[in-house]
């Protein structure tokens, strides 16, 4: 595993850094690399490491396949330009916005021939559009919603009615859920050997560039059972033995040896311990892994 030329091994892995490194872990067990156990334990310190250090020395040891080079370089860490891009442009659209708001209303007052000052002061310090950054083949047209809690059966039902409606499907390689945003990665149209990163929160936003798809298999979550699913969340706390504990996240995606669809759920409780639990598509636990004490 490399780590970019400004990133450290103390430096704090982001969610992104996690799943990639479920990803890798997932391609070593399904070669036979690792065991069932080493398996299990080391994907669930992957979700709880703090930092790259921590994620490398879980994969150090693993043969990492060709086609999976390119998706574990990660971005350098001091590139906090490159992030407030996007934010910077969407402020920029939304103060267009309501400036062409104003200029609707105020247009249909044709009574008044004289020019209105404030609009003139208005033109003359409105920003120029940012350039619109080149369009993914196959992409379609943005959506953007209010954020919803996609760790309740409640948030990720109305994230399937959302994802249909962006992308006409349901198809996903990989899901990663947490309480306020979600990571998923899918097939590119017409290039199955290669697949697109997406981010969720209050909308869909490409993350990255295309990369080689891993594995050809993918799951249709419109074979989730909702309702399995939220007696799935609600029972995982007291089904491991965390009564006191949330769902911290949760992972869709098919089973690394089988192919099957499987959901995996994070459970993190007060005490700073955490376990996780597999499930089918009908919300019916098919393996338990014990607690630990989170980062140890």
């Amino acid at each position: 595993m490399t780590m970019s030329g400004q990133a450290s091994a103390r430096t704090r892995a982001r969610d992104i850094d996690r799943a990639q490194t479920c990803g890798l872990l997932d391609a070593g067990y399904s070669e036979g690399q690792l065991t069932t156990s080493e398996y299990d334990t080391r994907t669930a310190a992957a979700m709880k490491a703090k930092t790259l250090g921590e994620l490398d020395a879980l994969v150090s040891d693993l043969q990492i396949p060709a086609h999976l080079s390119e998706a574990v370089v990660r971005e350098a860490p001091g590139s906090c330009r490159k992030r407030r891009g996007p934010v910077i442009a969407a402020a920029v659209v939304a103060v267009a916005v309501v400036i062409g708001l104003v200029a609707v209303v105020t247009r249909g007052d044709d009574a008044s021939p004289q020019t209105d000052p404030v609009r003139e002061v208005v033109a003359a310090e409105r920003p120029a559009a940012a350039p619109a950054p080149a369009p993914i083949p196959g992409e379609p047209d943005a959506i953007v919603i209010e954020p919803i809690d996609t760790t309740t059966a409640e948030g990720i039902e109305e994230f399937l009615q959302q994802f249909q409606i962006k992308f006409g499907d349901q198809i996903v390689d990989e899901l990663y859920l947490k309480q306020r945003y979600a990571t998923f990665t899918r097939m590119l149209p017409e290039q199955p050997h290669r697949v697109q990163r997406w981010d969720y929160y209050r909308g869909f936003n490409p993350s990255g560039s295309p990369s080689s798809r891993p594995s050809d298999a993918s799951v249709d979550l419109a074979g989730l059972r909702i309702e399995g699913l939220r007696n799935l969340i609600r029972d995982a706390p007291s089904t491991l033995g965390l009564p006191g504990g949330r769902v911290d996240s949760i992972i869709i995606r098919p089973n690394p040896i089988t192919d099957e669809p499987e959901i995996l759920v994070y459970v993190e409780d007060p005490g700073l311990f955490s376990g996780h639990l597999y499930a089918t598509f009908d919300g019916v636990v098919t393996d338990v892994s014990a607690p630990s004490r989170a980062g140890g």
